[in-house]
């Protein structure tokens, strides 16, 4: 036998595996009779019985361990602990193991129910649905009693259209669901036999019933109109809009509801509902002191009718919200009175819609007259009728307003809920219309303007602009006991912008922030009777996100009232001579920066930092004593550079070309013909241009061949070095630049643009004027800054522009020639640190605009409004007017030559100045 024990078999390939090998086991079965070298060749079924008991020894090892497997696998199923009735077992209606239940019940319906009849075992939900849906030979289905989230005591099965098929196999798993309280079956098709089926089986434990665009009809009315009356009931909602009921089932509607004692939301809108039914609606109202909602919304209810309905509602406590929309009340023209006493008696309303309801011109009148006295109101729809709500809850009437386009976009009242409409920013300038404070959830904030931190203004009147009320002017009234001045209002939720009207001028508050405008944009601001045309560069701006609703079980959170009138400004008379001009208050104190010692301090190291000083003065003592002088004289120096680069700029770069440099060293007699002569000085103009060509090389705001800002010392050191060195070697560059700087500090002590502003222009009367006409500088303006800009930037006007106003104003003549246009121009703008870096030295913008029309107006000098024929006006004697004079007189001329007839048309020709005009009194 030891010849039959097989240690290895060999593979096809020749390899041997091990008799244990996996290998080994999947190999195909091999005969014995083929393993076996004295066997070879005989056959398996010829083989001798003393072999097959061999192969029977082999071979039972393995049985044995089969009938092992076999034992445990009964015994695994014998003793099975898991239960074997389905519908015993506790299943989830909510949750994926619900969804898995379900189907699992869908796929072992017959054995669920053997077992159940067997057993004598309820069914379950699950059970009930696929065994009736089986009877009824309709695909199955959950019907939102089974389903992956939400609360278990509602059902909620809207808008699927299920019909009374579906619903009957509903009410089998209803029927041993006594815990669902809120059902919402709108949008189902469901019929007066589906709705018999289904009412008595939710009429009693129901909480809320939604049962919108259905066809119930009598027989499914009935187990509600029996459950109304009784004191079991719990139906606190009750929605039965567009079931086609009729007036007669509304009347029984309303006879079991005058009873009930727990409905607190009843929607019978859009059931065909006539005047027929209108004095069981007003019993209904009288009776019943639980109903806090009424919805009758889309019926026919004429003006007859809803006289006696809103009588009955003026002593009304208890209903909170009332829609009466899509009626017919102002049919016969009977209807204003008695709605006028109801808005004005009743105060429990806090949500009215009466939109679309025929009301006559006069009818709308009346109602506007009556919401006047009614803050109790928070939300009034009055679409398609005559007139609007406006942001504080008036119903302003329009005869124009009666467009019934305007009320297919939809808004439906529900309860004091919100569900706010986009707020359209795009109509900047048109007021908000149609506004529900309950709706759009809007929220109340305050805002305040507080002397000397908004702004300068400290005297009354302050007026505020919104965006969302096309920014017309809200009067702030009579400051408070600390001075300032503020308004409560209610504003719709997001951004909102806004600015002040404070001294006549509109600006915006410092203590908010500020969005500048890269658009800048005009508006009409109406004041005090004045129609003013303002143009406008920045707003604040403030967000508001949504906040608490405003009214919030039945109390209102915010204290503003709705129809709460604005103070209403009336100029008093003041005596003239008493009236106080200070600069704060002026037009310009909002915008004007002056030069400061900090800011010209940034100028000069800037400028120092830039220059070639150091290059041909070694010593750091020297260079240190230098720079101290320069820094003495800067302020002068810097001056008298702008005044002599505006003479003959490079393009738009103001800057000293060669004529302007020889004019000004021969106005300080600095050639002499023997220590220096005009050569000298043209070459060390050329070194001073040379120094900085390979530093800025490129840049356009260094011109290769004329001197800017920062070479204007440099260049008088230069000089200096040439001219008292050169011949008098004793001499160091500290002592020579100080001889240089007495030698030219008379005649650049002339050029102090800031005494012009100080004595002619930042002065009251000029104050008067630009406030005056600020409406033309902006229009003006508006038109003739972008030539040069660029997309996204802001606007700004160019020397090039500026040229093109005065010629359109036909100013140039022997007195007035394009060089006072460029000194106007460089004068008026703002000091700026980098001159090289920054283009803003080229861009003009609005209060540097004013400036130079009044640099324009000055220099160009016209005669006095009304004072033409007094005297033959010369050149001389037209200079020698005082500048508001010129500047009233240059602004009617601006009027009469860019503005057109359309702007313009509203304003008349002054015959007089308004300088010159005799009051009355003293008062004004």
């Amino acid at each position: 036998m030891e010849d039959i024990q097989i240690t290895t078999v060999e593979s096809e390939t020749g390899r041997k595996l091990g008799k244990y090998s996996m290998r080994s086991m999947a190999l195909p079965k091999i005969s014995i009779a083929k393993q076996l070298p004295y066997l070879s060749g005989l056959d398996d079924v010829s083989m001798p019985k003393r072999y097959n008991r061999q192969y029977y020894k082999i071979q039972q090892p393995t049985k044995e361990k089969d009938l092992i497997n076999d034992k445990e696998v009964f015994a695994s199923l014998t003793y099975n602990n898991e239960e074997p009735y389905e519908d015993r077992k506790p299943k989830e209606l909510v949750g994926e193991d619900a969804y898995r239940s379900y189907y699992h019940t869908f796929k072992n319906i017959k054995r669920i129910l053997e077992q159940n009849q067997f057993e004598n075992i309820q069914n379950s939900v699950q059970t009930n649905l696929v065994q009736r849906s089986e009877r009824l030979r309709i695909l199955p289905c959950k019907m939102g009693l089974i389903k992956l989230k939400g609360d278990r005591n509602s059902l909620s099965i809207q808008n699927q259209k299920f019909g009374d098929k579906y619903v009957e196999m509903l009410s089998e798993g209803l029927r041993i669901l006594p815990a669902i309280q809120d059902f919402n079956f709108n949008h189902n098709r469901i019929k007066e036999h589906g709705a018999s089926q289904l009412m008595p089986l939710i009429s009693k434990q129901a909480r809320k019933i939604e049962f919108q665009t259905n066809m119930i009809g009598e027989k499914g009315l009935d187990s509600i109109l029996k459950i109304l009356p009784i004191q079991q009931c719990k139906i606190q909602v009750l929605n039965l809009e567009d079931n086609n009921l009729g007036d007669q089932l509304i009347i029984e509607l309303c006879k079991a509801m005058s009873k009930n004692l727990s409905v607190e939301t009843l929607n019978i809108s859009k059931n065909k509902i006539t005047n027929n039914a209108h004095q069981s609606l007003k019993q209904l109202i009288e009776s019943n002191d639980t109903l806090l909602e009424l919805y009758l919304r889309w019926n026919s209810i004429k003006g007859s009718g809803g006289v006696e309905i809103f009588k009955a509602l003026q002593a009304n406590k208890n209903i909170k919200v009332l829609d009466f929309s899509y009626n017919l009340l102002g049919c016969g023209n009977v209807i204003a009175p008695a709605l006028k006493d109801f808005i004005i008696e009743n105060k429990s309303i806090q949500h009215l819609d009466l939109s679309a309801n025929s009301f006559t011109f006069s009818d709308c009148t009346i109602i506007s007259e009556a919401l006047k006295q009614n803050h109790s109101i928070y939300g009034f729809h009055f679409r398609g009728n005559f007139g609007f709500v406006d942001s504080k809850g008036f119903l302003i009437i329009d005869s124009s307003m009666k467009n019934f386009n305007s009320i297919h976009i939809e808004q439906r009242i529900k309860g004091v809920m919100p569900h706010p409409k986009p707020y359209d920013h795009a109509s900047r300038f048109e007021k908000v219309k149609d506004i529900c404070w309950i709706c759009d959830r809007w929220q109340m904030a305050t805002f305040e303007w507080i002397p000397n931190k908004s702004g300068a203004c400290s005297e009354e009147p302050i007026f505020i602009h919104f965006d969302y009320e096309g920014y017309e002017p809200i009067f702030l009234g009579k400051p408070d006991g600390h001075g300032h001045f503020r308004t409560h209002r209610m504003i719709p939720t997001g951004d909102i912008e806004y600015f002040y009207t404070a001294n006549s001028i509109q600006v915006a508050s410092q203590s908010v922030p500020i969005k500048q405008h890269i658009e800048k944009f005009r508006t009409k601001v109406s004041i005090a009777d004045q129609v003013v045309n303002v143009l406008i560069d920045e707003t604040n701006i403030e967000s508001y996100p949504k906040s608490k609703p405003v009214i919030e079980d039945w109390y209102p959170n915010f204290d503003v009232l709705p129809r709460t009138q604005d103070p209403i400004y009336i100029p008093a008379k003041r005596k003239k001579q008493k009236r106080i001009w200070t600069y704060p208050i002026s037009i310009w104190a909002p915008k004007y920066k002056f030069d400061t010692e900090e800011l010209l301090r940034k100028c000069f190291e800037r400028d120092w930092q830039c220059c070639k000083i150091s290059k041909f003065v070694k010593k750091q003592e020297e260079q240190d004593q230098v720079k101290d002088m320069l820094w003495q004289a800067y302020k002068p120096m810097r001056e008298t550079y702008r005044f002599y680069a505006s003479v003959n700029p490079t393009g738009d770069v103001f800057s000293m070309s060669v004529n302007p440099t020889s004019d000004f060293v021969n106005q300080c007699q600095l050639i002499d013909q023997k220590q220096l002569k005009l050569a000298d000085v043209d070459l060390k103009f050329i070194a001073t241009c040379s120094a900085s060509s390979i530093d800025y090389k490129g840049n356009y705001r260094n011109p290769e061949r004329s001197l800017v800002r920062y070479q204007m010392m440099e260049f008088l050191v230069r000089v200096s070095d040439d001219k008292y060195i050169r011949f008098n070697p004793q001499i160091n560059i500290v002592q020579a630049t100080k001889m240089m700087l007495e030698q030219c500090m008379p005649h650049m002590s002339q050029f102090d643009s800031h005494k012009w502003r100080a004595e002619r222009y930042f002065v009251e009367q000029c104050d008067d004027v630009c406030k005056k006409y600020k409406w033309v500088f902006d229009y003006v303006y508006m038109r003739n800054s972008s030539r040069k800009v660029k997309p996204g930037q802001a606007p700004f006007m160019c020397l090039d522009e500026l040229k093109d106003i005065c010629n359109r104003a036909n100013l140039y003549d022997e007195n007035f020639v394009e060089r006072d246009v460029n000194l106007a121009f460089n004068l008026s703008t703002l000091t700026q640190i980098d001159e090289l870096e920054s283009d803003r030295l080229f861009q003009m913008q609005w209060i540097e605009f004013m400036e130079a029309i009044a640099r324009i107006a000055d220099k160009y000098s016209p005669i006095a409004i009304g004072k033409k024929e007094e005297k033959e006006w010369t050149y001389e004697l037209r200079s020698q007017q005082p500048l508001y004079y010129k500047l009233e007189a240059f602004m009617v001329h601006l009027i009469n030559t860019l503005v057109d007839e359309e702007t313009k048309k509203n304003w008349k020709q002054p015959t007089i100045s308004m300088f010159d005009e005799v009051e009355e009194d003293e008062y004004y």
